[in-house]
């Protein structure tokens, strides 16, 4: 603990508002949750190695503080604060100190989300209407302009907490904006993005409206994504290096083959809800329906961008990042260690859209799940993405199965909101 007393002191320096700390972890729901601490009282749990004390049935809760079948309500775990995740949340005046625990590749991710407007009767909200429908993407229409305050708050709302976007562009969706994440280590990257979806939440609710990271808030219109970008490299180099040499590529291509080959289970985790697998669809960029690559091909799951670097399409804004990375690298490194090749490409159509000769030919012959019970299914049936986290997995699926009938026993409507006001 003594490295993590000194990264926690230099943090004060630099941030000395401090008055509460949250300590904040994702459930298998993907919600966030929150314990706050008094800065005195968090500072000297460091000083005394005191972990965080929190109930094991957390792990198996549902929609609504129920269990999930067969968990119990005894027992306890200890979490590990990663102090370098630390930031002072947007909006607070410097007061609040925000801190992620981690279920104990350089990466990037889009945060795509959409601006919408409440409508409300008798101080209940009802419906969700989006910001401005004269929208594309990558538009800048008359009604766009209207909403560039909003927009260029998040921005530098981000920049606060400590992110330097890339870029940010409209997308196809009502409303929708994409924000780009500059890359970094996987955990440093998944503490970014989540950061990211907290500020621009919170910026968005100082302008009256909600931003959503939920799935499809429109019946027929684009969904939101959390499209990730994933490099294998060489290990102790530069990642922007380009001196890649063909072993070093065909390690990488071992990786994503891995991730390809156990895809059916991976969705478990990056479509973790009967409305993700909207995405499962040709004709809308999200990733298509076969598990296949291509070169700079937005209708296969995996678009490889240069030789090392794939971006994977199909994950979803509900799901839980630290899980979805976790189920990457799981098969990734079977991939690498079975030294498999890279088949299913290179793809450059939608393969729905080829005949099955021409899929033959390239190798693509798995179609993906179409629902949150096969891809949950394929998770359990696959031994060798089970193996080194039963635990994890065994509790992941009974909560994913008792969110499911929870959020089945709804209406379209009431799903959809409650949805949106919670993602």
């Amino acid at each position: 603990m003594n490295e993590s007393i000194h990264e926690w002191d230099t943090f004060l320096e630099r941030n000395d508002k401090v008055e509460f700390v949250w300590l904040q972890f994702l459930s298998n729901t993907s919600s966030t949750l929150v314990r706050i601490i008094p800065r005195a009282k968090f500072s000297c749990m460091l000083k005394q190695e005191q972990l965080l004390s929190v109930p094991k049935c957390i792990l198996h809760l549902l929609p609504e503080d129920r269990l999930a079948e067969g968990a119990i309500p005894s027992g306890h775990f200890h979490l590990r604060p990663d102090i370098r995740s630390a930031y002072c949340q947007a909006g607070s005046n410097g007061t609040r100190a925000v801190i992620n625990f981690r279920y104990s590749l350089l990466i990037g991710y889009e945060v795509e989300v959409m601006f919408l407007r409440p409508k409300q009767e008798d101080g209940v909200v009802v419906d969700y209407e989006p910001i401005n429908t004269q929208h594309s993407f990558t538009s800048m229409t008359p009604e766009d302009r209207t909403h560039m305050d909003l927009i260029e708050a998040v921005a530098r709302a981000l920049s606060t907490v400590g992110i330097a976007l890339e870029q940010f562009h409209a997308e196809a969706g009502p409303g929708q904006w994409e924000f780009v994440l500059p890359p970094a280590e996987p955990l440093q990257a998944i503490d970014m993005l989540l950061r990211a979806r907290e500020t621009i939440m919170l910026v968005a609710q100082t302008f009256g409206l909600r931003a959503t990271v939920y799935t499809q808030p429109f019946p027929e219109k684009p969904c939101n994504g959390s499209n990730i970008h994933i490099s294998v490299n060489p290990r102790d180099s530069d990642p922007r290096s380009t001196k890649i040499s063909p072993a070093d590529v065909q390690k990488a291509e071992s990786f994503f083959a891995g991730v390809m080959q156990h895809f059916p289970a991976v969705l478990a985790f990056a479509l973790p809800s009967d409305i993700s697998y909207q995405r499962i669809m040709t004709g809308i960029w999200s990733g298509g329906e076969y598990a296949a690559w291509g070169w700079q091909n937005k209708e296969v799951p995996f678009r490889r961008i240069d030789n090392i670097r794939f971006e994977m399409k199909l994950v979803d804004g509900l799901s839980n990042p630290y899980l979805v990375m976790c189920a990457i690298l799981q098969a990734g490194m079977i991939g690498i260690q079975s030294n498999l090749p890279l088949l299913g490409g290179p793809c450059s159509i939608a393969p729905a859209r080829l005949s099955a000769e021409e899929r033959q030919a390239l190798e693509i012959t798995d179609r993906l799940p179409t629902t949150l019970d096969a891809s949950l299914a394929a998770l359990e049936a696959d031994e060798y993405m089970k193996d080194p986290w039963r635990a994890i997995v065994s509790s992941y699926i009974a909560v994913k199965k008792g969110e499911a009938e929870f959020l089945r026993a709804m209406d379209d409507i009431e799903r959809r909101n409650w949805l949106i006001a919670r993602y």
